[in-house]
């Protein structure tokens, strides 16, 4: 398969919604036909913009202490009013990606993008953990290596890029579930 030739979203400005300065801020990127990354919602009006995209479904990576007291319980009940499905699978911010996390996570964004499911997959920043998850999907949707899908996801949005040691996790995960091993 080769990449898609995704016609990327227009991230939101402050003229377009009421949205948080750090929904704003760290914003979002379609990095694949109905794939997009980025920062995490934190409040109704974040939840909005990604209602008023059409998100369907959303994965949260992030865990429930980087959420300002209350903040969770808010984004909760406006995803569920706006009927964006949401799945957890948190991951530790700036930590390691395990392989027997980053594989269901991988797993639930590849079905979801081969049922054509507009869906967003947030971290805190949707810089690091969010990005891997994605490359990983990239790479196995589009018959991609790892370098490859992690530069066509930042090619879509610039400031998503992995940690060091993350990278090494991804490739890891990578070689591991392709058969090869790393030394």
């Amino acid at each position: 398969m080769v990449a898609s030739t995704v016609k990327p979203r227009r991230a939101p400005t402050s003229d377009d919604y009421a949205i948080s300065d750090w929904f704003m801020t760290y914003g979002f990127a379609e990095v694949h036909d109905n794939l997009l990354v980025g920062a995490y919602p934190l409040d109704e009006q974040d939840v909005a913009v990604l209602e008023r995209m059409g998100i369907e479904r959303v994965l949260n990576l992030v865990e429930d202490q980087e959420y300002a007291p209350g903040h969770r319980q808010v984004v909760e009940a406006a995803l569920r009013a706006a009927g964006i499905e949401e799945h957890r699978m948190s991951l530790t911010d700036f930590g390691r990606l395990p392989a027997e996390r980053l594989e269901p996570a991988v797993q639930e964004v590849l079905s979801w993008m081969r049922h054509g499911v507009l869906s967003y997959v947030h971290c805190r920043a949707g810089r690091q953990r969010s990005a891997a998850v994605a490359a990983g999907a990239v790479a196995i949707y589009d018959g991609l290596s790892i370098d490859e899908a992690l530069a066509y996801v930042r090619q879509r949005k610039p400031f998503a890029e992995p940690l060091p040691h993350q990278r090494e996790d991804l490739l890891t995960w990578w070689a591991e579930r392709s058969g090869l091993h790393r030394h």
